[in-house]
């Protein structure tokens, strides 16, 4: 794909990603305008990509960390998540308001490691796509993610059985 291919077809998703990311819409802009400008040049030098959507994730999440603009992710998704549709996600069961305020807060008190994972799982990142931009086995993401999810149902299981049986 040449830049501009690749540019429509990620921009908005890397933009999304940018919000969970940053407190502010419009340094969620320059951050992706940044990771952008990056790829374009890289494209310029003839480099092929070969998973350029890994590429981008992993650009914009090294920025975000170097500028230490790193906060806590849940915190912004919880912020941000009124921008994405997720009733085309998910059942409408999940999200009802209180449900979705007690899950979003069990994931907010979890390890970043693990946060960042469910946040890159819930894009629709593919496992390979994932252990590049967190810098693991490709095979151990599947198993990584089963254990952060059973973490993250033990917890609501434990601390709010009266909803999560």
């Amino acid at each position: 794909m040449n830049f501009e291919e690749v540019y429509i077809k990620y921009y908005r998703e890397l933009y999304s990603f940018a919000l969970m990311l940053q407190s502010a819409q419009i340094e969620a802009e320059d951050l992706v305008q940044e990771v952008f400008s990056r790829f374009y040049k890289e494209t310029k030098k003839e480099i092929q990509f070969e998973n350029p959507r890994a590429w981008l994730y992993k650009v914009l999440l090294n920025l975000s960390v170097s500028q230490n603009k790193l906060r806590d992710l849940h915190r912004q998704y919880v912020d941000n998540r009124m921008n994405v549709d997720f009733e085309t996600r998910y059942e409408p069961d999940f999200f009802s308001s209180e449900r979705q305020e007690i899950v979003f807060s069990v994931i907010e008190s979890m390890e970043e490691k693990d946060r960042l994972l469910l946040t890159l799982y819930h894009n629709g990142l593919s496992y390979n796509e994932i252990a590049e931009i967190m810098k693991i086995n490709p095979a151990s993401v599947g198993k990584t993610l089963v254990r952060v999810i059973e973490k993250l149902k033990k917890k609501l299981k434990l601390d709010y059985h009266e909803m999560f049986e």
